[in-house]
């Protein structure tokens, strides 16, 4: 891969497939211990949701500011006299507007459009996804009950000890919270090698 998110991706690809492997081996070995089952399907899942977002991100980040054509003329949507009018592009309109207009407007744009001239970036870009995208919003919030189901693999650790059931969980634990770090310094340094 020539991606700058490799790195990122072979970590999250990495740390994230052995818990869905482990959650297949206690699946197989039967229904023993149902504590241990419970943790390691719900812990599947999270991590088939990381690797998901993972190839997600990387992808909406590497790839270019899509080009919404603002320099081109729009169509209005009035006809006048049997003829469609062209609206002119926004600075031809801004330098038709009365000089005190213009000095209150300039300088000034929406909100939209410094978001869009920021996206050229590449912070701006990785901003742009990590910000405003809504399914990187809903990820935030089901990363941060990964990071408490995590935690709580610590007490369903003990209770399936007693079962013989403890490994699994232990090295589902282990791959988790090695995530949870490396997976954050990967994505930064990932973010660092972007051109």
């Amino acid at each position: 891969m020539r991606s700058p998110f490799c790195f990122y991706l072979t970590v999250a690809v990495g740390l994230n497939v052995p818990p869905v492997v482990f959650a297949g081996q206690a699946l197989a070995n039967g229904n023993n211990c149902a504590v241990a089952l419970q943790w390691l399907m719900v812990n599947a899942f999270f991590c088939i949701v990381n690797v998901a977002a993972a190839f997600y991100i990387s992808g909406k980040v590497v790839q270019p500011p899509p080009d919404d054509g603002n320099g081109a003329p729009f169509i209005a949507a009035t006809v006048d006299g049997g003829k469609e009018q062209q609206q002119q592009p926004y600075q031809q309109q801004q330098q038709q507007l009365p000089n005190g207009i213009k000095k209150f407007w300039q300088g000034h744009t929406s909100a939209n459009e410094a978001r869009l001239a920021q996206n050229l970036t590449k912070f701006g870009r990785v901003r742009e996804v990590l910000c405003y995208d809504p399914i990187v919003a809903v990820y935030i919030i089901i990363g941060i009950g990964y990071i408490v189901w995590q935690s709580m693999g610590f007490g369903r650790m003990n209770e399936a000890a007693e079962c013989g059931e403890d490994g699994l969980i232990s090295s589902a634990v282990m791959c988790g919270f090695l995530f949870i770090s490396l997976g954050a310094t990967a994505f930064g340094c990932s973010v660092c090698c972007l051109r």
